[in-house]
């Protein structure tokens, strides 16, 4: 690169004619920044295409799901579904199970708690809770009362569930309560990290007692009373629940007069035994 002056008119200044060089460095930097800057560019202009997509896949009118309801209906229908197994609940609006919205209300109490996915085989309706139409707010206003009620289970419990039950105790525990009863201690067992993350898991006799409860009129701002006398008597809507087996009612202490039983039409658990056909009398 050449540098030349031309003399001005206030001094007489020789032309100087030179070659400037610039130091690698300062290339290298430059063409650094510049690099960069265009990076800059082309991530902003990713953004802008992922904004543009979630915006187009957000906005597309969508169907509704298999066995959901429609939103002049939404929150008449309450499902409650159980694990075989582990008594773990989950709530829901649609008859069908959802994967994706399941597994967040199962929360992680250890390692080999919480599945990674909802297998059909393993989960079935426990109860099913219905109002009458248009009366879909009432049921929202219940449904968000047991999520919030089974959330308190499960994070807010007691220093009873740190202890093991008497059908719980191993050999070695009777023998260790026996011999600290001898010396006019009592020994109660301490339940390991597994074996308590399994106890969180069994929810089911707690979300029955919820269901009484708050189909009860219990919390604060449950739509379920539909008016309060001066006496302090509650007007409670009218609801059926429907059981897979009519003997997990009974898990609640009582139930309130609103609240009427029923059994599934197709019941969740069978005998196994063929039924059987009483032969009809001959006419004479």
């Amino acid at each position: 690169m050449k540098l030349r002056a031309t003399p001005s008119s206030s001094s007489s200044c020789p032309e100087v004619t030179g070659t400037l060089k610039i130091h690698p460095d300062v290339t290298r930097r430059s063409m650094t920044a510049a690099m960069n800057h265009s990076r800059l560019g082309q991530g902003q202009l990713l953004g802008l295409l992922r904004a543009g997509v979630r915006y187009a896949h957000s906005g597309r009118p969508r169907g509704a799901a298999t066995g959901s309801q429609s939103a002049e209906n939404h929150g008449e229908d309450i499902w409650v579904f159980a694990h075989r197994r582990s008594d773990q609940v989950i709530y829901s609006f649609s008859k069908v199970l959802d994967g994706f919205h399941g597994l967040k209300q199962l929360p992680f109490n250890g390692k080999k708690t919480k599945p990674a996915k909802l297998r059909k085989d393993y989960w079935s309706p426990l109860a099913h809770i219905r109002f009458q139409p248009g009366q879909g707010s009432v049921g929202r206003s219940v449904l968000q009362k047991l999520r919030e009620l089974k959330h308190l289970h499960e994070v807010a419990w007691t220093d009873e569930l740190r202890h093991k039950r008497p059908e719980e105790f191993s050999s070695q525990d009777k023998k260790k309560i026996a011999a600290e009863k001898d010396k006019g201690i009592d020994y109660q067992p301490i339940r390991s990290k597994q074996e308590r993350g399994i106890a969180l898991n069994a929810q089911k006799k707690n979300a029955i007692a919820d269901i009484a409860a708050v189909l009860a009129g219990q919390g604060r701002g449950n739509k379920i009373v539909a008016a309060e006398t001066e006496g302090g008597e509650k007007e409670l809507v009218d609801v059926t629940v429907s059981w897979a087996n009519d003997q997990d009612k009974k898990f609640a202490e009582s139930w309130s007069k609103n609240v009427t039983h029923s059994l599934f039409e197709v019941p969740a658990y069978t005998g196994g035994e063929p039924e059987k056909q009483t032969a009809k009398p001959a006419a004479a």
